[in-house]
C-alpha cells in the first residue's frame, strides 16, 4: 500500500485533520464499476415495473372481455328452446359453459399475477440492493486509505527500517508498520538501550536521570518503568545486542522538550561495597590482555603488578588480587613517561 500524502512532521494538527492517505486508483475502478452496476440494477427494476404493470393491463383487459362474453352468452342462452333449433339451443348453452370457464381463467390468472407481484419485484431489488452493498463497501475501504487526527497532537512520522529513514511519500507499507503517530506530549518517555553485557546490572525500577544533547545543562529525573526481555541487534551490521529500556521522568517540559530529542540516561549503581578498588587511571593492560598496576610512590622505582580485576564501574574498578590496602599506585601513564 503506497502513501500519497503525509501532513508535514512536526505540525501541530487539530483533530480531523487530514494526516495521512493513501494510494486509492485501483479502488477508484472498482467504484466506477460498482456504480454501473447499481445503474443497471436500477433501470432493471423501472424496466420491470414497467412489464410487469404491462402484463397487468393486458390480464384486466382480458377479464373485462371475458365477462362482456359471459353476459353475451347468458343472453343467448336464455332464448327459449322452442324458438330455436335443437343444435342452435345446444351450441349456446355450451357457449355459456366455455364463457363462465374462460372468466374462472381470467380471474386466477389476474390473482396469480397479484401475488407473484411482489416476489418479481423483490428478485430485482435485491440485485439493487447487493449493488450498493458492494458500493457502500468499498467508499468504506477508500474511506480507510484517507486517515484524519483522531485528537489534537504533534505528528511524528515512523521509521523505515528497510531503507534505514523516516516514512516519506511514495513508501510501499505493510500489515504492522507504524506510518505516524500523534503522542500525548504531556506524557512523553525517554527510550534507551541496553547492551546485554549490562542488562543483569540494571534494577526494575530503578531511579535515573535524564539529559539532552539539544539542552546544554538540562536534567530531570526519571524511573525506570520497562526493560524488554528479547535482545534485537545494535544494527544490520552490528552483533552487539541492546535491550529496550523505557524512562518515565519525573517532569515534561513541553515546551523545550519535542519528539525525537537525543537523550542520555545515567543510572547510579552500586556493583560492591567495602572492597578494594582503585580509579581507572591508575589501571592498564599489557600486550597479553592482563590488567596492571603501577606500585611504587616514585615513577622510576615503580613496579607493575598484574592485577585480577572484579565489579568495573565508569570510575572505579573492583581489585580481586594483586594490590592491598595501603599499597601506594601511580597512574600508568606515569610509567610510559619513565620509558621516554
Amino acid at each position: 500500500m503506497m502513501i500519497t500524502y503525509l501532513a508535514p512532521e512536526g505540525k501541530i494538527v487539530k483533530q480531523g485533520e487530514r494526516i495521512v492517505e493513501f494510494d486509492d486508483s485501483s479502488l477508484l475502478s472498482s467504484r466506477a464499476e460498482a456504480v454501473r452496476t447499481l445503474d443497471e440494477a436500477k433501470l432493471s427494476i423501472l424496466k420491470k415495473k414497467a412489464d410487469l404493470e404491462a402484463q397487468r393491463c393486458d390480464l384486466l383487459n382480458s377479464l373485462a372481455q371475458a365477462e362482456a362474453d359471459l353476459k353475451i352468452a347468458e343472453l343467448y342462452s336464455k332464448i327459449s328452446k322452442d324458438l330455436l333449433p335443437a343444435n342452435t339451443y345446444q351450441k349456446y348453452q355450451l357457449d355459456l359453459e366455455k364463457a363462465k370457464l374462460a372468466l374462472q381463467k381470467a380471474m386466477e390468472q389476474l390473482d396469480n399475477f397479484e401475488k407473484s407481484y411482489a416476489s418479481q419485484m423483490q428478485l430485482v431489488e435485491l440485485n439493487r440492493s447487493q449493488a450498493e452493498i458492494n458500493l457502500k463497501k468499498i467508499d468504506n475501504d477508500m474511506a480507510l486509505l484517507k486517515v484524519d487526527a483522531p485528537q489534537d497532537g504533534i505528528l511524528i512520522y515512523g521509521d523505515n527500517w528497510a531503507n534505514n529513514r523516516k516514512i516519506q511519500v511514495g513508501d510501499n507499507v505493510f500489515r504492522g508498520m507504524e506510518v505516524a503517530s500523534l503522542p500525548d506530549l504531556s506524557s512523553m518517555q525517554v527510550i534507551g538501550y541496553v547492551y546485554d553485557t549490562e542488562y543483569s546490572l540494571i534494577p526494575r525500577d530503578a531511579r535515573c536521570s535524564v539529559t539532552l544533547d539539544a539542552l546544554p545543562g538540562f536534567v530531570v529525573g526519571g524511573r525506570i518503568i520497562s526493560l524488554s526481555n528479547v535482545a534485537t541487534r545494535k544494527g544490520f551490521a552490528s552483533t552487539k545486542k541492546l535491550f529496550q529500556a523505557t524512562v518515565q521522568m519525573d517532569k515534561v517540559d513541553t515546551e523545550a522538550m519535542k519528539p525525537g530529542m537525543t537523550a542520555r540516561i545515567s543510572i547510579p549503581l552500586v556493583l560492591a561495597n567495602d572492597v578494594p578498588a582503585v580509579s581507572r587511571e591508575y589501571l592498564g593492560m599489557d600486550a597479553q590482555g592482563n590488567y596492571y598496576v603501577l606500585k611504587g610512590t616514585e615513577p622510576k622505582n615503580a613496579t607493575t603488578q598484574i592485577v585480577q580485576l572484579g565489579a568495573i564501574g565508569d570510575r572505579l574498578v573492583q581489585i580481586v588480587s594483586g594490590v592491598s590496602e595501603g599499597d601506594s599506585l601511580l597512574p600508568v601513564e606515569q610509567l610510559a613517561e619513565v620509558r621516554r
